[in-house]
């Protein structure tokens, strides 16, 4: 009879402790994306090296870039010091991010329908239009593709399937009004030649190739006028199933704009008022249709 009961009673501990294993892997099964983040204190972003969206930090190896940057901002206050960063190439960023292998991607998204039905973006915080590049003085005093269209002595130089070709048609620049160029370079090179005079990319990489003074002989046509419906706009991406993750930095990403850090950190890369997105625009707009993916971001 005693032996009875203390089998009884070891399985009943037996049981208990199962039960107790169990309820705790549950527990931990059910931790979601963010709150593993705030435990841990780290968060895992995919870029693709590139400045100035997302990029290691040749001397110190450390994320930096325009996304990086405001995630560190986000969420620094919140005790998440670390940025775990996991390069890739630019086409590997969602599908990685699908995977599991990073929390977000940090690394110039551009806001479009079609990548809208793979993830969630975050609020757009930064606006790209298309910008010029031009020989120092600007001599044909070029300020928007209605210039290039008007003038049949300006060759415009631009990216051979690019969303800025698209555009350039759009806005009413005759196709023998420009030529097409399978890299950033060649299409500079071309400008320095005389070959073209205005080459035409993203603000951003106009920035980037600006940056320093490395470019003497040439200068940012400024103003360089663009329709807003013509402009992508990047933001942060995140998986559909961490809508709270989203939901988080977005209310992060807010208090940064109010406090000004979005305009310093907007300053510390080169961008100014063409880079501000306008208050109307949210990601929920940008998703719903009209825009199409293009090439480059």
């Amino acid at each position: 009879m005693k032996r009875g009961f203390r089998a009884m009673r070891a399985g009943l501990y037996m049981a208990l402790a199962m039960f107790a294993l169990a309820a705790a892997s549950g527990a931990a099964l059910a931790e979601t994306t963010k709150e593993r983040i705030l435990r841990e204190g780290k968060i895992v972003v995919g870029i693709h090296n590139r400045s100035p969206w997302g990029y290691r930090d040749e001397v110190t190896g450390a994320a930096t870039g325009w996304h990086p940057d405001l995630l560190k901002a986000a969420f620094s206050g919140l005790g998440v010091k670390e940025l775990d960063i996991r390069v890739t190439e630019f086409g590997a960023l969602i599908p990685g991010l699908l995977a599991g292998r990073f929390d977000a991607v940090a690394s110039g998204l551009a806001i479009t329908p079609e990548r809208c039905q793979q993830v969630l973006f975050g609020t757009p915080d930064l606006k790209v239009p298309d910008a010029a590049i031009v020989l120092a003085g600007n001599p044909k005093q070029i300020h928007g593709y209605q210039d290039i269209a008007a003038n049949p002595n300006i060759v415009m130089g631009a990216g051979r399937g690019s969303v800025v070709t698209r555009n350039a048609i759009e806005a009413g620049v005759p196709s023998d009004h420009m030529l097409l160029f399978p890299d950033i370079e060649s299409n500079v090179s071309a400008l320095r030649a005389g070959r073209i005079d205005v080459a035409v990319l993203s603000s951003p990489t106009v920035i980037g190739l600006l940056a320093g003074g490395k470019a003497p002989s040439l200068e940012r046509a400024s103003p360089f006028v663009v329709a807003d419906e013509q402009a992508n706009y990047a933001a942060v991406a995140f998986r559909k199933e961490d809508a709270d993750l989203r939901t988080l930095y977005d209310e992060r990403l807010a208090t940064l704009r109010r406090d000004g850090t979005v305009t310093r950190i907007m300053a510390k890369y080169g961008f100014g008022e063409p880079e501000t997105v306008p208050e109307m625009m949210t990601a929920e707009r940008l998703c719903g249709g009209g825009k199409q993916a293009g090439a480059g971001q």
